[in-house]
């Protein structure tokens, strides 16, 4: 699945393959702005008891199985994607915990992306069923048409056509085609 890139304050905030923002970009995106200091980085704010009870939650009622957990935090300490990444709901907590317009600013732009795909996918759905009903009409006149064409209905009708002018007097067959001239 693609998830919706977001942009919070000029700063671009990566999205993992889970969905997962970078709290690292947010504090970026809040520290471009002055809403933050260095002091207010993700890797203090994942310490605190209450942000790992909230996340203890968040895991809880996102787990798919016993067995496939579904986390909402992640820390990677290296690689390409590297920093702390977290749901929408911990990216959000984490917007609150810097400061209060910082959340509303971060929660605005996510609610943004979200209607801003739910838009596009309604479009996309509308044009999916034009291209299917169209689809659909198409295929029905070629085979119509095919069955009109060479060896179909037509040469059959034109043959009939034929028998009857036949079984009819010549007399009438000449009165008819001089009418049609």
């Amino acid at each position: 699945m693609q998830y919706p890139t977001v942009i919070v304050n000029g700063v671009s905030v990566r999205v993992d393959s889970e969905g997962r923002y970078n709290l690292n970009d947010l504090h970026a995106a809040a520290v471009i702005k002055g809403e933050a200091t260095e002091s207010q980085r993700p890797s203090k704010f994942i310490r605190s008891a209450a942000v790992k009870r909230f996340v203890h939650a968040l895991d809880s009622r996102g787990q798919k199985s016993t067995l496939d957990k579904y986390q909402s935090l992640r820390v990677a300490n290296g690689g390409s994607e590297q920093g702390v990444w977290g749901v929408e709901l911990l990216a959000i907590r984490y917007a609150a915990w810097i400061n209060p317009e910082f959340e509303i600013s971060v929660y605005e732009t996510f609610r943004e992306a979200v209607l801003s795909g739910i838009g596009n996918m309604t479009r996309l759905n509308r044009l999916d069923l034009l291209i299917a009903n169209e689809t659909k009409a198409v295929s029905e006149s070629a085979r119509t048409m095919n069955r009109w064409g060479v060896g179909g209905r037509k040469q059959m009708l034109n043959e009939t056509r034929e028998n009857i002018i036949e079984q009819m007097d010549p007399d009438m067959v000449a009165i008819m085609q001089g009418k049609a001239a």
